[in-house]
């Protein structure tokens, strides 16, 4: 299949000019089955980041227990109020409040899976990898993982059409005993796109994922955490045991930004990834749940975005970058660059404690390969600056040779 092209340059610059703005993080609470900080200030039917109990009311900012008035949204900032629109993806009763008028329940498992982190789910050793086409495996018996696109099966009305990662891994990874499969998990975006949506740098000029994502998670919220619950569930099926690795939503950062039509705060996006991130977990207790970091971010940015991600129960960070910068992200940035205090993996791996898969990119802003062959002493400061894994997206004739020169590496488990 196709990989997307991400809306790379549209959000580097929109992301750029708000290097300026306050931006305020709120942080959420660890489980899936607790309480969250939310904003109540966005009028009748609350701004439930367990899920959007109406957006453009007149009423009362939510209560503290979700009132079960007409019209109110359900759950944690459901509205007291009337006036509140219709619900459209509540949190079940007895996570915060009960069912609005017209709420739609989120089943939200019981339990979330492990909270213990698995920070190292290719072992011990740098990993190297690359996205499969979808053919046969074989070739790549030299890589300890390969990448996979899925949520192109999302359909308009947010059910999916089918699991092509699964019929992947049925049909070529589970033939290499040694792979690990990694999935590009773009269910919103693919959804976005099934809804007139495209990525931002696709359709600049027009209603995108950069200008009406926010809004399409508020008014769908139930059915992209469905989505991802039943994609998990489908994939256990056929991969029960071994790690899978989830990247999830490239640019997930951009849902937040100035040019939404209704953004998300921070609280209310770090609770959709936890509740993704439990609707995996929760159908997948192998799944390893990756959050992504995107690169081009103000200094503020990232430190509000991955503030307010301090809750959520993921495994690793993931990004996209070159091997060769002396620690940043991309070459040419320096400690004066807008982003320069932030825009490095020491700094990603420290704002998060996790471990960081790195890749090249895709598309338009996909680049050379500037790992395989950058030498034992560059990849160990890359290894202790908490990279445990490189994605080659589109590798050279000679990535495998490269690999196998690169000796006296650093274990990546500390």
């Amino acid at each position: 299949m196709t990989s997307p092209v991400r809306a790379v340059s549209e959000t580097r610059m929109v992301l750029a000019v708000l290097a300026g703005l306050p931006l305020l993080a709120a942080l959420v609470g660890a489980s899936c089955q607790g309480s969250s900080t939310i904003d109540n200030n966005t009028g009748a039917g609350g701004s439930d980041p367990g899920g959007v109990g109406g957006d453009d009311g007149n009423g009362a900012g939510g209560g503290t227990a979700g009132s079960s008035g007409t019209g109110g949204g359900m759950g944690m900032g459901g509205a007291k109020g009337t006036g509140g629109k219709t619900g459209t993806g509540g949190r079940a009763a007895g996570l915060g409040g009960v069912t609005g008028a017209g709420g739609t329940m989120i089943t939200v498992p019981a339990q979330c899976g492990s909270t213990t982190h698995n920070l190292n789910p290719f072992g011990c050793n740098l990993a190297w990898g690359t996205n499969s086409g979808g053919g046969s495996l074989n070739a790549y018996s030299y890589l300890q993982f390969v990448s996979f696109w899925i949520g192109s099966e999302a359909r308009s009305d947010g059910t999916l059409s089918g699991c092509s990662g699964c019929t992947w891994i049925s049909n070529q990874v589970s033939k290499v005993s040694n792979i690990i499969p990694v999935f590009y998990a773009y269910i919103i975006g693919f959804y976005g796109h099934a809804n007139g949506l495209p990525d931002g740098n696709q359709a600049p000029n027009g209603p995108n994922l950069t200008t009406g994502g926010a809004n399409l998670i508020r008014n769908n919220r139930a059915k992209i955490i469905s989505m991802y619950s039943s994609y998990a569930t489908q994939a256990h099926a056929v991969w029960g045991t071994k790690p899978l690795v989830w990247l999830l939503e490239g640019d997930f950062v951009q849902y937040t930004a100035t040019t939404q039509a209704n953004p998300l705060s921070y609280g209310e996006l770090a609770q959709l990834a936890e509740d993704i991130t439990c609707a995996i977990k929760a159908a997948m207790p192998n799944a390893v749940v990756a959050i992504n970091h995107s690169t081009w971010n103000a200094n503020d940015v990232t430190r509000n975005f991955w503030g307010a991600m301090s809750g959520v129960n993921y495994d690793m960070a993931w990004t996209s970058g070159a091997g060769n910068a002396n620690d940043f992200f991309t070459p040419g940035t320096t400690a004066s660059s807008y982003n320069g205090t932030t825009a490095t993996y020491t700094y990603l791996h420290n704002i998060t404690g996790r471990t960081i898969l790195v890749d090249t990119s895709f598309g338009a802003s996909a680049t050379s390969d500037s790992w395989s062959d950058s030498g034992a002493a560059n990849l160990n400061a890359r290894i202790a600056d908490g990279v445990v894994a490189i994605n080659v997206t589109t590798p050279t004739s000679n990535y495998a040779s490269n690999i196998a020169g690169e000796t006296g590496l650093s274990t990546t488990c500390h």
